[in-house]
């Protein structure tokens, strides 16, 4: 029987051995980062950090903090790419832009082996999926500076599957080729596997019965973390779906695996992870926090401390797949750059979408924070499946509010619109709208 690890000495080492190359290579990173980095002379000089001083992963806490805004900032004081750069710019092969769903992007460069790094992560997490070399894939995204998507492409190609090549072609192409083509995976964004679905079925295919798709993988939003879009999504393709989160800035950090057990395991050999309370205090086992990342790996652009602002859950089980890696329950849970306050209730967007995706009639949805009748409100705008009458629709629209309601303690305006009305999306989906002046934050 085939390995379910693509790297089993790793995916299963001790934590005794983890920690030792954790720690080798947090050292040379640290004395890299302060050697080469202009950023990170300044900004360990200031906070009286010498390379010496980091010799332990116990260590850490010394070193400062880094965020995404300090990144931006760098950036825009000297353009194009700031000076985190710790390499001759010779030496650089590729550039990357974030998917700047707030600002300006931010640009990352790569050495070689810099970028072998991330797509190699990505590999090993397909690998974890079940993806091998028999697979034909299918990486259906827009093919511009996004790193998340070359690296899918790159990834599978590491494994030596054949790679269908599509970013330039329609959603009706696309299509198209997964009736003409044995193509077993499918890379895509869970919004776009959504409206990919929705297409095929105005067209009256059927993917489940007519494709070949086995797998499929999404990435760029949290859809696929959430239990009812993954359910949807492969009653559509009749295949298991997987959800792979990373950032640009710091790897294809985590993957589920073929346990399915709820758990995302975590790269620790590319990028060290904490989980910090409110206070910065590491979290122990079932506990929630930010999730901060070093990375291990990177020589272009190192990042030591980087605050993701994302939220996680320190798994307190392990899986059953036998991988020792740290795991996160459930994924990324929430961002804190997407938290809002609506009449003293905390609300994020995830959980609204969790609470819409299990009514099968929403072929999609859009929140809008605003002030109505001098009050801070939340408007959610669903299309509705064509299929459904009038009479239908306004059964939706009373179900939906009640659950939002429930679900988030807080009464939440639902509307519908005409069918097809809302925008989709191949790349990451932008339902939010916060149209208030003034918010708490």
């Amino acid at each position: 029987m085939a390995s379910r690890y693509l790297e089993p000495r790793l995916e299963r080492a001790s934590r005794r051995e983890l920690t030792r190359l954790q720690e080798r290579r947090l050292r040379a990173q640290v004395a890299h980062a302060a050697t080469a980095s202009p950023f990170y002379k300044r900004k360990l000089r200031a906070a009286g950090v010498t390379p010496a001083r980091v010799r332990t992963l116990a260590d850490l806490p010394t070193l400062p903090f880094t965020t995404k805004d300090e990144l931006k900032e760098n950036q825009a004081a000297k353009p194009p790419w700031g000076d985190v750069l710790a390499v001759p710019f010779s030496e650089v092969l590729r550039v990357h832009m974030t998917s700047a769903t707030t600002g300006r992007p931010l640009a990352f460069l790569d050495t070689a082996d810099d970028w072998r790094g991330f797509y190699h992560s990505y590999a090993r997490s397909l690998y974890a999926y079940g993806v091998r070399q028999a697979d034909m894939v299918m990486a259906a995204f827009s093919y511009g500076p996004w790193i998340g998507y070359w690296s899918g492409f790159y990834a599978a190609q590491d494994l030596g599957c054949l790679v269908f090549p599509v970013g330039g072609l329609t959603t009706d192409q696309r299509l198209d080729a997964l009736l003409a083509y044995p193509i077993t995976v499918l890379g895509c964004t869970p919004s776009y596997a959504l409206f990919l679905a929705e297409t095929a079925a105005k067209k009256g295919i059927d993917l489940a019965k007519q494709t070949k798709i086995r797998i499929t993988w999404h990435t760029g939003e949290p859809g696929a973390s959430i239990p009812a879009t993954k359910a949807r999504i492969e009653a559509a393709f009749g295949a298991k779906a997987y959800d792979l989160p990373g950032l640009t800035e710091i790897a294809a950090w985590g993957f589920e695996c073929d346990a399915r057990a709820g758990l995302t395991h975590v790269h620790e050999d590319y990028c060290y992870p904490e989980v910090l309370d409110e206070r910065d205090r590491p979290v122990g086992p079932g506990g929630r926090g930010e999730l901060v990342f070093t990375s291990l790996y990177r020589k272009a652009m190192p990042l030591l401390r980087y605050r993701t602002r994302d939220v996680v859950q320190l798994a307190d089980r392990a899986c059953p797949c036998g991988r020792t890696l740290v795991a996160f329950d459930g994924g990324v849970l929430a961002r804190l750059d997407d938290m809002k306050k609506i009449r003293g209730i905390i609300v994020y967007p995830r959980r609204i979408e969790e609470l819409v995706r299990p009514h099968g009639g929403v072929d999609e949805f859009q929140i809008v924070f605003r002030r109505h009748e001098g009050l801070d409100d939340i408007l959610l705008r669903i299309d509705p499946s064509p299929a459904l009458s009038l009479a239908e629709r306004d059964g939706l629209r009373a179900r939906l509010g009640e659950d939002l309601r429930t679900g988030l303690g807080i009464r939440v305006t639902v509307e519908t619109v005409e069918p097809g009305a809302l925008p989709r999306w191949d790349h990451k989906a932008r339902r939010v709208k916060d149209e208030r002046t003034e918010v708490p934050f």
